[in-house]
């Protein structure tokens, strides 16, 4: 297992060590586990932009009026939609 150094501010390590004894968790542990919860809930989104286009799909008339074989809509779909 990779070893990293992080620096938090005082509070955010007074809270990391009481929320660690409570759930009877290892510091190190509580800290892989926030990060596979964010990493695992950004990848399923797929990003922002997968985020911004889910929210406002269908609701953008200018995406559905574009010109066929745009090259700018077909960047931005291959872009940020994969």
């Amino acid at each position: 297992m990779k070893t990293l150094t992080v620096r938090i501010p005082q509070s955010l390590d007074d809270a990391l060590q009481r929320a660690s004894v409570q759930r009877h968790m290892s510091k190190s542990a509580m800290v892989r586990e926030a990060l596979e919860k964010t990493l695992a809930s950004e990848l399923d989104q797929g990003g922002p932009a997968a985020a911004w286009v889910k929210q406002w799909r269908g609701a953008l008339a200018a995406v559905d009026t574009a010109p066929p074989g745009d090259a700018r809509v077909a960047h931005i779909l291959a872009k940020h939609l994969r």
